[in-house]
């Protein structure tokens, strides 16, 4: 026989203790009829419904406060949300143009397109004035193992400079945000998000 919450007036199951609803006692309640209710052992929760984290009882999905012992019944945990993988890119000195960098192949080339050489980096410099500052068709390589990031001239006509000291060619060092490259002498800003 169902129970009338005396706080808010909700009917609940038969042997409730606790309002599903307000959370309330049901001790003082009066069964809506017949004798007064004899408290039982909860049994297992059916499929869908939820387990008190305090007392183990199964309550129905929807229910707020446990029917048993009146434990707020917590919402399912989401997944926790991974952070976001840093997002490097270049920052042009000094327009502040940024050109983001996909290593999801786990490089990026940079340097100038040229179609008669068929070279087409995966980061063009030309519209940003790789032309005129001296810029390589395949002037470096930025990668990316286990999150940190490395730099390397590619034997480059005019050079790689990282922080102001010139690259060996083919010798990766490591970047980090806020370094300065220059190719040849197109300042460039190393950051990630």
């Amino acid at each position: 026989m169902p129970v009338k919450c005396p706080q808010c007036g909700t009917e609940n199951l038969d042997g409730a203790f606790y309002c599903d609803e307000c959370g309330a006692s049901l001790q003082e309640a009066v069964p809506t009829e017949g004798p007064a209710p004899v408290p039982e052992e909860a049994p297992s929760p059916a499929p869908g419904e939820k387990r008190c984290p305090s007392c183990g009882h199964g309550n129905p999905a929807d229910a707020q406060f446990c029917e048993n012992c009146g434990a707020t019944l917590a919402p399912e945990a989401a997944e926790p949300v991974p952070p976001a993988a840093p997002s490097p890119r270049l920052v042009v000195v000094p327009t502040g143009q940024e050109i983001p960098l996909d290593l999801s192949k786990g490089q990026v080339l940079i340097g100038r397109t040229d179609q008669v050489s068929r070279v087409f980096p995966d980061v063009d410099l030309t519209p940003y004035g790789g032309y005129d500052a001296g810029v390589s068709r395949r002037h470096c390589l930025i990668t990316q193992t286990a999150g940190t990031f490395f730099v390397q001239d590619l034997d480059s006509t005019n050079g790689t400079k990282l922080n102001g000291s010139t690259l060996a060619p083919h010798q990766p060092q490591v970047i980090k945000d806020g370094d300065t490259l220059e190719l040849g002498i197109l300042q460039l800003v190393f950051r990630v998000q």
